[in-house]
């Protein structure tokens, strides 16, 4: 058998979704979208579910639900979803300890910043349910006029944090196509989480990198000269060449 070498990363940044890439919410979001379509004919809360994952809740009610897209509406709902149904939550292994890594690292700013797709409400309540702290740079479906599969929710997390040259190198932590797409166009390569969806299928959204979960990702050194801190991976299903080369 191969025995796959570790995977060595200098960053200056990381920007995180949340669902499906920090918690797994899977369970509660389709229950959500389930219980939406109950007294709707035409609506199909599992269909909608396997189609829009990595979307903003209002953009997949624009798209199949459009008379109830309104923002106030959409806001109100997303916000109750942990609250009704967050006994399914649970942390994608090895998030907490990765995410309290980077935001602790000896540096003057913060590292890490959350790009999702929900709303600022639901997510919060996901980072109280985890007991995580959450981040200086929080970007929510409030904060973006377009969200993924376009890159301005991570374009804006770069900048949030002071690295949005592209000369910097900053990783995006991602489960889902539309997050994918966005983190390759905001200039990050991209970690591919396999928890809403295989690994194959990750790596055909294009994903840099996939691994099972984040437990073999570490952080374990920061380097104040070059203003960067090391990230190993030992614990992956694919790396594109250059990764596995470098």
């Amino acid at each position: 058998m191969t025995v796959k070498k570790p995977i060595t990363l200098h960053l200056h940044a990381a920007l995180f979704d949340v669902d499906g890439t920090i918690v797994d919410s899977s369970q509660p979001i389709l229950d959500f979208w389930v219980n939406f379509g109950k007294d709707k004919d035409y609506f199909d809360g599992q269909y909608v579910f396997d189609h829009t994952h990595g979307w903003r809740t209002f953009d997949a009610i624009a798209k199949y639900a459009p008379d109830f897209a309104d923002e106030e509406l959409v806001k109100k709902l997303e916000g109750q979803v942990p609250d009704l149904y967050g006994a399914g939550a649970k942390e994608i292994p090895g998030a907490i300890d990765l995410v309290n890594s980077i935001l602790n690292l000896p540096t003057e700013s913060q590292r890490l910043a959350v790009a999702t797709s929900g709303t600022y409400d639901m997510a919060s309540k996901w980072f109280n349910i985890l007991g995580l702290t959450r981040p200086e740079a929080f970007i929510t479906a409030e904060s973006v006029t377009h969200g993924k599969p376009d890159p301005e929710p991570y374009l804006l997390g770069r900048k949030s944090l002071g690295y949005a040259d592209s000369g910097k190198t900053v990783v995006v932590f991602e489960d889902a196509p539309a997050g994918v797409k966005a983190g390759h166009g905001a200039g990050c390569f991209v970690i591919g989480i396999a928890s809403t969806y295989d690994a194959d299928t990750v790596k055909g959204f294009g994903a840099d990198i996939v691994v099972p979960d984040l437990t073999g990702v570490k952080v374990v050194d920061y380097d104040k000269h070059n203003d960067t801190f090391k990230l190993v991976i030992d614990n992956y299903v694919y790396a594109s060449e250059q990764f596995v080369q470098s």
